[in-house]
């Protein structure tokens, strides 16, 4: 079987899928992994083989042109505003229209390369980030199923969102002349069926056909350094703060650091997991805390007492499933929407405050410290996660569904 993969160029949603694509390589499988020039390495670092788009606009500059564009028009960031439900009707129909137009760019500019290679490779199936409509796209045209992959709790929006229910009609029209010009039938909802590695107890629904799978927290490749091989000697807190955040919103306003501060003046051991490319964006780092450059956040939460980040799908759910309670502070809708159903379970908190409250988030951390029901919280969650199905069970759901010829 031949499965090409459409993620989102963004870490966390690209890495959520690693695990189903690893288990489809060790079962056989031919695996291709679209790449926008900027992502090419972190595919090539998980062990898979990119398939380069060249032609790409790249979604993570779209979408910063529409937040750049959202803050011109209301004089506020993304994060201001906090979830959808908080912004004004216009403001919010707005957002909508600006963030379906970046996805439809990104889908326009890939799109004759992606349909080229599927008429040559032939894909039995496509696996798609919700918002890369080249992949529904490609599977219309090469006539083969397409799934959906998720990297965190469906939004409340699933049913009537774009690639999702909402009426073709409303698609912005150069995706509807897009799947024209290549003969392609544009459906509201065209996924088969959906793969959905989100532990059941943060689940907001259930998405229609889903294919539910255990999260294994995947987040880059690294050595395990000498300080990770022995227990910490004071608690430890793992701070972190995703680069999606800079390179889509353009908000120069990068906590990490203030954050650590107050934490070791707590006396916590910190931790700040950090790319290169945001090392700059960190600033000085207090004595007394340890940054980690490219170092996994897998290797890292596993010895931690307690997290501190953005609420971003792939940071929110490694925490939880190694058992760890965490504070968010979302930047973006679907951080939210993570962060809410982590702290409904008990597992976390969520402070949406703008200005970012260090203060609150440093008592917020000291009770996850000294109280034993969030470690309880999160370890319920982690169990909950471990008993779902692994990635090669849903691998042979997969080939069911290819062997069935099942399109909808």
């Amino acid at each position: 079987m031949r499965v090409l993969f459409v993620p989102l160029a963004a870490a966390g949603h690209y890495y959520a899928m690693v695990p189903l694509a690893w288990a489809l390589r060790a079962a056989g499988h031919d695996v291709r992994v679209v790449g926008e020039p900027a992502t090419l390495g972190m595919i090539e670092r998980s062990g898979l083989t990119a398939l380069p788009v060249a032609g790409s606009s790249g979604v993570m500059t779209n979408i910063r042109m529409s937040v750049d564009a959202l803050r011109q028009e209301t004089g506020k960031s993304l994060a201001d505003f906090g979830d959808l439900e908080s912004m004004p009707p216009d403001v919010r129909q707005r957002f909508k229209e600006l963030r379906r137009e970046a996805f439809a760019g990104t889908a326009a500019s890939m799109a004759d390369e992606l349909v080229h290679f599927a008429h040559y490779w032939r894909p039995n199936l496509v696996v798609t980030d919700p918002v890369m409509f080249a992949g529904p796209l490609v599977a219309a045209v090469a006539g083969v199923p397409v799934v959906r992959h998720l990297s965190g709790p469906l939004l409340p929006t699933a049913g009537r969102s774009l690639g999702d229910g909402l009426p073709v009609e409303r698609w912005p029209a150069s995706l509807r002349a897009l799947f024209d010009r290549f003969g392609a039938e544009a459906r509201p909802d065209p996924m088969t069926a959906t793969v959905d590695p989100c532990p059941p107890m943060l689940m907001t629904t259930a998405p229609p056909n889903r294919i539910g799978m255990r999260y294994v927290p995947y987040n880059g490749s690294g050595a395990m350094p000498g300080w990770l091989r022995r227990p910490a000697t004071r608690p430890r807190v793992c701070v972190s703060w995703s680069m999606s955040n800079t390179a889509s919103s353009g908000d120069r306003n990068y906590p990490a650091a203030v954050i650590s501060a107050a934490l070791r003046d707590r006396g916590m051991d910190v931790v700040v997991t950090v790319k290169e490319s945001d090392r700059a964006n960190l600033g000085r780092v207090p004595d007394g805390v340890r940054v980690a450059s490219e170092l996994p956040l897998q290797l890292v939460v596993p010895s931690c007492a307690a997290a501190v980040n953005h609420g971003g799908g792939g940071t929110s759910l490694t925490v939880v499933t190694h058992g760890v309670p965490q504070v968010m502070t979302p930047q973006d809708p679907a951080h939210v929407v993570h962060a809410e159903r982590i702290s409904a379970v008990g597992a976390g908190v969520a402070h949406r405050t703008r200005p970012i409250d260090v203060a609150a988030i440093a008592d917020a951390v000291e009770s996850m410290v000294s109280d034993d029901r969030w470690r309880t919280a999160a370890r319920k969650v982690q169990e909950d996660n471990s008993s779902q199905p692994s990635p090669l069970e849903a691998v042979r759901e997969l080939e069911n569904l290819v062997t069935a010829g099942s399109i909808r």
